[in-house]
């Protein structure tokens, strides 16, 4: 159930909204910091440096369509074939992560109790992990990488690490509500990055190159409509759900409707029959624009919102 009533009047404001000078500021944040922390951990550990890294925002600070809620949302890609190999390998995360638990154990004493999120602290850092190239994989980068951010930061930011994703919530570093979350993958100079989802999942391609090119030419061809467009979807969507949707599913579905649609003044006007259409063409076999050879059901980057982007279209119905 929608936990604010949708109007016209509200479709209107929404696209409206600019963020556009606090997307900014807080990006540039975000890259001073991480790049700080990069600069620092390269003395350490030879898999990272600003020359080897890219910084790619992955949702909706890529497509300016950043509303209330939006998080800010990037992957950092490092170049590195044999930090990938590390990582590809089932023994070596296990014998890793065997020796990493020799080693927490043996420093028990000297730390406080761990916990998933950390803040910044004065006392005297413990030895750190000794670097084995042989072993190194994208989880202990996650991990070592969480540690160095934590002297750029303020006491009461918080920064939490999962697997091959750090998230970050601080609200005198970034602002009221912000938080960010960085997807730690591989890269290789093209704008094909390939994220760990685990022994199971293995490398999960995601494809800037075609997303990219698909939007700016869909944006090309019908202005700032379909950015207010994509503003108004992402609101709802999070007001119907609780959360916000795929970017790339959402993007997918708005490329696949026609151009003539988003023309016109009345962007109430716009929403309703881009909202009919999709009702009525139906969603199950609109191409993902990261992969067009692939569905938005068959392409794992596109998430899993069917159900729940059904259920804010009936509302329409």
């Amino acid at each position: 159930m929608a936990t604010i009533k949708i109007t016209k009047d509200l479709i209107i404001s929404v696209a409206n909204q600019n963020k556009d000078k606090f997307v900014a500021d807080t990006n540039n944040k975000v890259n001073e910091v991480l790049a700080a922390a990069i600069d620092e951990l390269s003395k350490k550990i030879s898999y990272i440096s600003l020359d080897n890294v890219i910084l790619q925002p992955i949702n909706e600070v890529l497509n300016d369509s950043f509303v209330d809620n939006s998080n800010f949302i990037y992957i950092l890609g490092i170049n590195n074939p044999q930090l990938e190999l590390n990582t590809s390998r089932k023994t070596n995360i296990w014998r890793n992560f065997k020796e990493r638990l020799k080693y927490a154990w043996k420093n028990r004493k000297k730390r406080k109790k761990r916990r998933i999120f950390k803040r910044k602290r004065q006392e005297e850092a413990v030895k750190e992990y000794k670097f084995d190239p042989t072993k190194y994989s994208v989880y202990d980068l996650a991990e070592d990488l969480q540690n160095s951010l934590l002297p750029f930061l303020t006491e009461t930011t918080l920064v939490g690490v999962q697997d091959n994703v750090i998230r970050i919530y601080g609200k005198e570093d970034f602002g009221i509500n912000s938080k960010i979350e960085i997807y730690l993958a591989n890269y290789d100079n093209t704008d094909v990055f390939k994220f760990y989802g685990g022994r199971k999942k293995g490398f999960i391609d995601i494809n800037f190159s075609n997303r990219y090119e698909t939007l700016k030419t869909k944006v090309t061809e019908v202005g700032p409509n379909f950015t207010k467009i994509l503003k108004i979807f992402n609101t709802i969507f999070y007001n119907i759900n609780g959360f916000m949707p795929n970017q790339i599913y959402i993007e997918s579905v708005l490329c696949f409707c026609p151009n003539d649609l988003f023309i016109g003044p009345d962007i109430y006007k716009i929403f309703m029959k881009i909202i009919n259409y999709i009702g009525i063409k139906g969603i199950r076999n609109i191409p993902s624009i990261n992969d067009d050879s692939k569905t938005i059901y068959s392409d794992e980057v596109c998430g899993n919102i069917g159900i729940q982007f059904s259920k804010m279209l009936a509302i329409f119905a």
